[in-house]
């Protein structure tokens, strides 16, 4: 969304250079240095053999993303701009059944061995959302659709509300049809994924947008929310090191109070505890997974922010996060 304006601002060069700066050193910041230290820690902890490893983690959005930066820089250059008013939200509705379709030819078409091609998690996602995005938020930081969507009617906004709170449904029942059967409710769970994220990511996407600026856009903005929002790309890129400090913490709780802890040798990182009475390994117990959840839900947060605050102020670092 922001690429045109800030390309207008810089200039190519510039534009380019800072990119560069900015993306492909924190996807470096993280694969080369980051990633591998917490896969040393984490094998150390749990057994397995001690081995540097390149590691992309979640920093391979990054890359994309700067690929996906690199190539609007190049074709900015020839291509003239789309000139566009923001289309009404129910057209952008039955766009985002075009991409489900999109996605679930994806999904069925593009063989496994190719699902990875370029470090991208699954191409359904690059073709059915990821490519079409980048793209719609490029027309519309060019003409300035912000606007449209802060001022949508009342009942529109209900209705995408409304439509977002249907898919969370679809979703819970689809999740809990599975551990759970529900009388009545037989929803195809492949069929599910392989149609629902674009046309949920569409309303989702104008929901949180609209509803963030009516909530929570103050002017101007607090303290908080505006270190937060600064520290936000950090908090990204080095979250995992941080939650899995806390995982780590919470299974050495386990083993003090005498739970007895089991690595997979063949899914690494897999844990379980063995089962006393049949000697064989099995699943915690639920109230140990969802007091595990909890620590590390709220450790992680109560962490990973403030480092991330001070982290991005570091020489180097700070033009990088």
């Amino acid at each position: 969304y922001f690429c045109p304006k800030s390309m207008g601002r810089k200039g190519f060069r510039r534009f380019v250079e800072d990119k560069l700066v900015r993306l492909g050193g924190g996807f470096l910041l993280y694969s080369l240095l980051l990633g591998p230290i917490m896969n040393l820690y984490c094998f150390a902890y749990s057994g397995y053999p001690i081995t540097y490893r390149f590691y992309t983690g979640p920093t391979w959005f990054i890359l994309w993303l700067l690929n996906f930066t690199m190539i609007y820089a190049v074709i900015a250059q020839f291509a003239a701009p789309v000139k566009m008013n923001m289309p009404h939200p129910v057209i952008l509705l039955l766009f985002g059944a075009f991409l489900s379709a999109a996605f679930y030819g994806a999904a069925v078409g593009v063989p496994e061995v190719w699902s990875s091609l370029g470090n991208m998690v699954m191409w359904k996602f690059g073709i059915g959302l990821y490519v079409p995005f980048f793209t719609a938020g490029i027309i519309a930081g060019r003409n300035d659709w912000m606007k449209s969507v802060e001022e949508m009617q009342t009942w529109c906004v209900w209705m995408l509300r409304t439509i977002v709170v249907g898919f969370w449904i679809l979703m819970f029942l689809e999740a809990g049809s599975g551990i759970i059967p529900i009388p009545g409710v037989n929803i195809d769970a492949g069929v599910l994924e392989n149609l629902l994220p674009p046309i949920y990511a569409v309303p989702m996407t104008l929901t949180l947008i609209q509803f963030f600026h009516q909530y929570f856009n103050g002017t101007p903005p607090s303290k908080i929310a505006k270190s937060a929002g600064a520290a936000a790309y950090t908090v990204y890129i080095i979250h995992p090191l941080i939650y899995n400090v806390w995982i780590i913490a919470f299974i050495a709780i386990l083993k003090a109070a005498g739970v007895s802890i089991w690595w997979s040798q063949e899914q690494m990182f897999l844990y379980l505890t063995i089962d006393p009475a049949t000697g064989a390994p099995s699943l915690l117990p639920g109230s140990y997974i969802w007091a595990g959840f909890l620590w590390t839900f709220f450790l992680t947060q109560l962490t990973v922010w403030p480092l991330a605050h001070y982290m991005r102020q570091l020489p180097v670092l700070n033009k990088i996060l």
